[in-house]
């Protein structure tokens, strides 16, 4: 802990012990007093006369003034009255499905992560932890632990009913209906909770970042109902109270040193949005100057010049995404200036984004995901964050955001106004330009066949745990994710929970737990407390390369250098565009090990296998979903054994996570073998097709053939077979000569493409020499890093490989 550290947490403490004694004071007052305390000296004398009523200062009045103007909705009535007839003209089910789940909320049933709708009760207790049904004490806020003292339940459930997310889409509701009853509901909502939750006092006043998230519902309730005539004078200033001093308690207790991640741009968000807004309160201008300091510096250190943000969870990306178009968004209509940096490290982030939706709209579940969101308007989690690239496209004028988007979102017409729609339908639809999207400091690497709804869509990550000491990386160093035919085959199994159930928390950040190896039964790194890791495994990109029809990645880790026998894990992944990847494991080091290498699929998938369960040399399995498939083909260096594995409790395996707070039982494949090293596996994995009738005439696997071929006891051969044509993939484990059927050569990898047993492809890597029955490619060089021929039997020419080197060709 450095120096500047202790000093903070000391004023800090030093805060809080105040804030203690002058909680005691702050119960005496009137909530008419509290509120009137952010605004004394700091408006004047005929605004006051202007906004006064029999009773005194009006603050609805106050509201439908600057604040109204300033906020993201229309704030005259006229104004109001055309959205809600555009809305009812253009998109009439976003009035019905609102207008449903307000429903629902009024009998209070509420969507909670992935545990789905549970019954909040008749009389709501917002200290109650609505899953486990046990209450949190009421405590001044500092003196709860959260991590280690969890008695009443996971604290992320109560904090995630009392985000208050619901309570906007409730009074969406009346705003698109007029219904006093939707605004009654949401009104006696936040009346009970201002009336169980006093400033400083419970768990709910615990996390800066979750009253953060809650400043910003109220902000989009209370706007949308400002009309109502429930949302009177009285619930207006109690409300009123209650935000500012939420405000104010995150003003002095950011999360600076405790999370210095997401939770610091949250808080950001919050408050310069509150500052804005309430521009005439005495506090405003600090609240805003900090929220914008902090989102300047919060995206320089958080986000890389990449464009991703460097806690390396896909969600959490999402999560800051989200923060800064809301915040810029907001900061556009109000003209305050943000750097251009800024805003285009914001466009990185969503060309990210971009190449990261799958053709489903969907992203994988790369780290952490909490199963919650920034802001709540529709859409509940960030499983898909197609209504970000619409945001994006209308902000930025990207038609390739408007590709991926693939529709028009309600979330960017609150945000941006109805001007948005006009905006969206004028952008042309263009696919981004290429197929491969690399991210070599953060360690991503995204290939698919095409842009395409039936693309096929693959990203492996060899990169790091990310900040903060990973505290929301896994170690899934060298993983993969597969998606094809319209779902997801290959998965990463989630997050599930964070506290109170430890050994599930660890078997979801696990490396078995993801579609890379593991060593010895061990992870790759140590594990530590809930958001720590005792060890990372250092990771680095090795070599990617990209050509015509290849696409080639490279990476490796060091984490398994603390065996007593240390190993090296060392990952190659070759797409062959569009129809299958070749996936090589190889282990370097010293001793004898057992490596198992794990495949996990989604819960609807089911696996058969021509092989029984005992040892073989070949293994070939098909595994089968909804509308679509992956044959799955595994050769090694050593015979091979193999599991598949369902919803298994001790130890864990078999299960996925697609939302915090839920699993499921789900097929994993665990392939073993037993070998000193250096040692090596190849896996070949091939989508097929969705016509159930096609596939069984095509046995499932559209025409491919895998077998081993011959290669002697230092290599692995095998062929990937479809009609006349024949792929032929060699990795060498040692540095010699080998012979393979007609071929002579000596190298890392190989890669040959024939038709009709003619070579019209080579790809090599590490290549020293290669020849065939009729000519010599090339030989006695020094070994090349890469070599792409395509064959052209009339012509003999000189391909480049990698810049500044040459593969020499002769005829």
């Amino acid at each position: 802990m450095t120096v500047g550290e202790m000093a903070y947490r000391f004023c800090d403490k030093l805060r809080s012990e105040t804030d203690r004694i002058q909680y005691y004071r702050r119960k005496l007052e009137k909530p008419e007093e509290e509120l009137w305390s952010f605004f004394n000296g700091s408006i004047s004398a005929g605004v006051r006369a202007r906004l006064s009523n029999r009773n005194g200062f009006s603050f609805k009045e106050y509201l439908r003034g600057g604040p109204a103007q300033r906020f993201y909705l229309p704030s005259e009535p006229a104004e109001r009255a055309r959205l809600r007839e555009f809305i009812e003209d253009c998109v009439p089910l976003w009035k019905h499905q609102a207008v449903e789940e307000a429903e629902r909320i009024c009998q209070h049933r509420v969507e909670l992560l992935g545990y789905g709708e549970i019954d909040i009760g008749r009389e709501i207790n917002w200290h109650l932890d609505p899953i486990t049904g046990r209450s949190w004490p009421r405590r001044f806020w500092a003196d709860y632990d959260l991590v280690h003292d969890a008695t009443a339940g996971d604290p992320k459930s109560v904090h995630e009913l009392n985000r208050h997310q619901h309570l906007p889409r409730l009074a969406k509701a009346y705003f698109l209906t007029g219904k006093e009853k939707y605004a009654r509901e949401a009104v006696d909502q936040i009346e009970s909770w201002i009336d169980q939750n006093p400033a400083d006092l419970g768990v709910n006043w615990h996390s800066s970042l979750e009253i953060g998230l809650r400043v910003v519902s109220w902000l989009w309730t209370l706007f949308f109902l400002l009309p109502a005539e429930s949302f009177h004078e009285h619930a207006a200033r109690r409300m009123g109270s209650s935000l500012l001093a939420q405000l104010e308690h995150v003003y002095r207790y950011p999360s600076i040193i405790s999370s210095p991640n997401t939770h610091v741009v949250g808080e950001a968000a919050a408050l310069f949005i509150g500052g804005l807004i309430f521009a005439e309160c005495n506090r405003a201008r600090a609240w805003r100057d900090r929220g914008s300091s902090l989102l300047i510096d919060a995206m320089g250190k958080q986000v890389s010049p990449e464009g991703i943000h460097q806690e390396l969870s896909s969600y959490y990306h999402c999560y800051t995404a989200d923060f800064y178009l809301q915040t810029l968004g907001l900061a556009h209509r109000n003209r305050f200036p943000f750097p251009d940096w800024l805003w285009k490290r914001l466009v990185c982030m969503l060309e990210f984004l971009m190449h990261l939706t799958r053709p489903d709209g969907t992203i994988p579940l790369l780290g952490d995901d909490d199963g919650g969101r920034a802001l709540a308007l529709h859409q509940t989690s960030y499983r898909s964050f197609r209504d970000g690239l619409c945001t994006g496209a209308v902000m930025f004028q990207r038609p390739e955001f408007k590709s991926q988007s693939g529709e028009f979102f309600e979330e960017s017409l609150w945000l941006l106004g109805e001007q948005a729609w006009n905006t969206y339908a004028g952008l042309k639809s263009n696919p981004p330009q290429g197929l491969s999207a690399s991210y070599p400091a953060a360690g991503y690497f995204i290939q698919r066949s095409d842009w395409t709804a039936r693309a096929r869509h693959l990203v492996f990550d060899c990169g790091g745990m990310g900040m903060i000491n990973g505290g929301h990386g896994h170690a899934d160093s060298l993983s993969l994710v597969l998606f094809a035919g319209g779902r997801e085959l290959l998965v990463d199994p989630g997050t599930c929970i964070y506290n109170t159930a430890p050994a599930w928390r660890d078997f979801f950040r696990s490396t078995k737990a993801h579609n890379t190896a593991v060593v010895d039964g061990r992870d790759q790194s140590e594990m530590g407390a809930t958001f720590r890791w005792n060890r990372i495994a250092p990771s680095r990109v090795v070599k990617h390369i990209t050509s015509d029809g290849i696409d080639y990645v490279e990476g490796e880790h060091t984490g398994y250098n603390q065996l007593p026998q240390s190993v090296l894990h060392r990952r190659r992944v070759l797409y062959c565009r569009p129809e299958y990847w070749a996936v090589v494991d190889e282990f370097r080091g010293e001793g004898k090990h057992s490596i198992d290498l794990y495949y996990h699929f989604d819960s609807e998938t089911e696996i058969t296998s021509g092989e029984s369960a005992g040892s073989t040399s070949d293994l070939t399995l098909l595994a089968r979903a909804p509308g679509a498939g992956l044959m799955v083909f595994l050769r090694a260096s050593a015979p091979l054994k193999f599991e598949i594995i369902r919803g298994q409790s001790t130890p864990i395996q078999g299960w996925v996570s697609s939302r915090y707070g839920e699993k499921k039982p789900a097929l994993t494949l665990r392939v073993t073998f037993c070998s000193h090293v250096p040692a090596a596996i190849v896996s070949i994995l091939a989508p097929f097709g969705a016509d159930s009738d096609q596939l069984a005439a095509r046995q499932n696997r559209e025409g491919w053939e895998c077998s081993g071929v011959a290669a002697g006891q230092q290599a692995i051969a095998c062929s990937v077979k479809q009609g006349k044509r024949e792929d032929l993939m060699i990795f060498s484990m040692q540095d010699c000569k080998l012979d393979v059927r007609d071929y002579k050569l000596q190298g890392e990898l190989f890669w040959l493409h024939s038709e009709q047993a003619v070579l019209e492809k080579l790809f090599a890597v590490n290549a020293r020499s290669f020849q065939t029955l009729e000519r010599t490619l090339f030989q006695n060089i020094d070994s090349q890093s890469y070599v792409w021929k395509q064959y052209d039997k009339e012509d003999g020419s000189v391909e480049p490989s990698e810049a500044g080197e040459t593969a020499y060709v002769r005829d």
